[in-house]
């Protein structure tokens, strides 16, 4: 009964405010629950044990209406993967990119794209290939032994003595390095020549594992902090070692020359030493278009079958509560067959592949 609103104004309205938005934000929930494919699963599998409620014409038009809920508030997964990449020769130079460098805040190397066709299908084949003859995956090596181009000389990229992320972006290196080398042409990135779907999957996996070690550490083998840690310092090598980069070269081949050296010269981590190495291999292995691209799509199919099986479950829950991930189906899809954990890692195994003759620091 005040004759003045100042307290009620300034107290109560946003408490009622913020309880408005804590029931609102619970019924949300309760109701993305009710609705989800988890929950109407769990009532088939209900329904379909108990004898009783399948005579029951009330108990079936309940289960109808509920199958047929949709919750419009909930993110469902678009079938699209982010896209990350270490070597980025052609930054780019909008406005928001020109004024985040201004302020020297990091730039957001993050795109998302809709996973192509040849993504799906060398993952599958992949998975089915070694269900099939009984070979547990491993971090690529498996793929390069059964590679009917002589992958065996690649094996040394595989090994590693700290896990598998400086595995990953050695091969993501060399990858963009090919890319480099041989970039796409107009209208090739729906392409349906074999090569072309295996540059597709092997381009796609390849900046989409990076992308996991700078967005979503968690969801891969290594821990979270080393994952990302690594991920900076490889970049931030890559940058400053194009830093020279005057993009004036005239042609996929001149343009590689000048990446080529500038890498050579400039870098300083092991990892982008040893990619280098590797995309020079690739290179000269790339007699025909198809060659290298064909070892690429199948080592990254089988490297994002290998980093899958996961006991992080809040780490995939929190990815489906974000709209989910590729490799949460992966995840979700290799539990069903049976594989929920990863063999002994390779990666820190010794070998007596002997990589070529660099300078690694």
């Amino acid at each position: 009964q005040r004759k003045y609103f100042g307290p009620f104004l300034f107290d109560d309205v946003p408490l009622f405010f913020l309880l408005a938005l804590v029931v609102m934000a619970e019924a949300n929930y309760i109701a993305s629950y009710i609705c989800s494919n988890w929950t109407k699963v769990a009532l088939i599998c209900h329904y379909i044990r108990h004898a009783s409620l399948q005579q029951s014409l009330r108990v079936q038009k309940w289960f109808v209406l509920l199958l047929q809920c949709k919750w419009e508030l909930m993110k469902h997964w678009d079938e699209k993967m982010g896209q990350s990449s270490i070597l980025v020769v052609h930054p780019r130079t909008t406005p928001l990119v020109l004024l985040r460098r201004l302020l020297g805040l990091p730039d957001l190397d993050r795109s998302v794209k809709k996973i192509p066709e040849a993504v799906k299908v060398c993952i599958i084949h992949t998975m089915t290939h070694y269900i099939s003859i009984g070979q547990e995956l491993s971090n690529g090596r498996n793929s390069l032994h059964l590679s009917r181009v002589g992958g065996e000389r690649f094996l040394w990229a595989c090994s590693s003595s700290t896990g598998t992320s400086d595995i990953i972006l050695t091969w993501h290196i060399a990858t963009c390095i090919l890319e480099v080398r041989h970039p796409y042409q107009c209208g090739q990135e729906h392409g349906s020549l074999p090569y072309l779907n295996y540059k597709i999957a092997a381009t796609h996996l390849s900046r989409y594992c990076t992308y996991l070690m700078a967005w979503s550490p968690d969801l891969l083998p290594d821990h979270e902090e080393w994952s990302t840690s690594l991920y900076e310092v490889v970049k931030n090598d890559a940058k400053c070692a194009l830093s020279g980069c005057s993009c004036t070269a005239v042609g996929p081949e001149a343009e590689y020359e000048q990446v080529i050296q500038l890498l050579s010269v400039n870098s300083r981590h092991e990892v982008l030493r040893k990619g280098v190495v590797l995309g020079k291999q690739l290179v000269e292995l790339m007699e025909g278009q198809e060659i290298a691209w064909m070892v690429l799509a199948e080592f990254w199919s089988e490297m994002i079958l290998y980093i899958a099986p996961s006991d992080n479950v809040r780490g995939h829950l929190e990815a489906i509560a974000r709209g989910g991930e590729l490799i949460t189906l992966l995840w979700a899809l290799l539990s069903h067959v049976g594989i929920v954990s990863r063999p002994g890692d390779a990666a820190g195994t010794a070998t007596t592949d002997a990589a070529p003759s660099a300078r690694h620091r």
